[in-house]
């Protein structure tokens, strides 16, 4: 069964992907350079995207290369039949010669509702494989009240709760992600949530209600509260109110809003006590101050709780977020760092085109330079016209310049 759904979706996307048609595509290659190293150029990464119409469907042909070999291969198609919205995806490791993955979904609105089919399956080389399973959606509203009900027969998907599925190569750290997780062999049930919003109550702007449970038995409920309205228009509070079976835990974040381009987010966490339902206090766990004028972004974002909170890493938004949740969504983060000051920059550039910089400066914990100052990052995006563009990335810590790359992009 497994190996007839690969044999048809690879037929099926590669037999589209590859037919004759107008191309257009998106070229990017990288050289990485070694400062201190014998040879200039010690690191290699390309990524070759073609894609094109076909009737009601886009389809796609994506290639990433590295220094050690072919690395990802992936064909895919979207587009509609009738009413019905399909999309495809299959995965291939090259260099192994491997299926890694492969994801079909079919969905459809009727009347005011919307169904979903998700089915997935994961191949042997990657963890947790082999594995697939489906899950159906069924989203609506009744008056102001919606609803989303997700059904998981061996297969979770993403929503607001949920990321989906990150497939990692273990040796250069690269990954891709997708909407559908096949989670276990086969297809049985594994779980049922239940998500009710746009509910109002008094000085609560919208509530939203989510019940899980799997065929282990209950899961967890999480209330969130989004805009509280405080009496001040300059400042509102979210709240998420999370019970489990043993456990609870509740997350507030106000926003202190001056203006139209000046945001201030503390990030607070409870502290509870003994016995579980009192609380003993409650920790200001990071500020992120944003600043947004003319193409022009300046970030602060202090860590005040190293204990329970982190900086992301750029390649996942440098976000101040808990462990807990850096964990649960797999996000890469920084142990050390407790302060990110960064700058983005963005405008046109020569002959239509358009530059982008991005400056992030890292402080660290008993370091021994000036501030605390521990690492400084350069990204910049300089487009030549509207198809060609030039890209270079630095990396500076207190030895010096630590790494180095060049590159460019072609759009045809």
């Amino acid at each position: 069964m497994r190996r007839g759904i690969i044999t048809l979706l690879l037929v099926g996307l590669a037999g589209l992907t590859l037919s004759a048609g107008p191309f257009a595509g998106h070229w990017e290659t990288l050289f990485s350079v070694d400062p201190d190293g014998g040879t200039f150029v010690d690191g290699f990464q390309s990524m070759l995207t073609i894609d094109y119409t076909m009737s009601t469907f886009i389809t796609t042909s994506y290639s990433e290369f590295q220094e050690f070999g072919f690395l990802w291969q992936e064909f895919s198609a979207a587009g509609s039949a009738g009413a019905i919205d399909l999309q495809g995806n299959i995965l291939f490791g090259p260099l192994t010669a491997e299926f890694l993955y492969a994801q079909f979904i079919a969905e459809i609105s009727l009347g005011g509702a919307e169904l979903g089919y998700y089915y997935a399956m994961l191949g042997e080389a990657v963890l947790g494989g082999p594995a697939d399973g489906f899950a159906f959606r069924l989203a609506g509203s009744i008056g102001s009240m919606d609803f989303v009900s997700i059904t998981e027969l061996g297969a979770r998907i993403a929503d607001d709760d949920f990321d989906g599925i990150t497939i990692v190569h273990t040796r250069s750290g690269f990954s891709r992600s997708y909407i559908t997780d096949p989670v276990v062999p086969g297809q049985g049930f594994t779980g049922q949530k239940v998500t009710i919003g746009g509910l109002s109550l008094g000085c609560v702007e919208g509530i939203e209600a989510t019940f899980y449970i799997t065929c282990g038995g209950f899961d967890y409920v999480l209330f969130e509260l989004d805009g509280i309205v405080t009496g001040l228009n300059w400042l509102s509070f979210d709240m998420d109110l999370r019970f489990e079976v043993q456990t609870k835990t509740i997350t507030m974040t106000p926003a202190l809003i001056v203006g139209e381009v000046l945001c201030l987010k503390p990030y607070f966490a409870l502290v509870p006590g003994l016995p579980s339902i009192s609380i003993d206090g409650i920790v200001l766990g990071g500020v992120e101050l944003i600043y947004r004028s003319n193409g022009v972004t300046f970030r602060d974002v202090t860590v005040l709780d190293a204990g329970r909170y982190v900086i992301t890493t750029p390649e996942f938004g440098s976000q101040l977020v808990s462990i807990e949740d850096a964990i649960a969504s797999g996000y890469a983060y920084y142990v050390d760092y407790w302060e990110l000051l960064s700058l983005e920059v963005d405008g046109e550039a020569c002959c239509g085109g358009r530059y982008s910089l991005l400056i992030n400066s890292y402080f660290e914990e008993g370091s021994t330079e000036i501030f605390g100052w521990s690492m400084t990052s350069f990204e910049g995006w300089f487009g030549i016209g509207t198809n060609t563009a030039l890209t270079l990335a630095l990396t500076v810590d207190g030895d010096g310049l630590e790494g180095m790359s060049i590159g460019f992009a072609f759009d045809w």
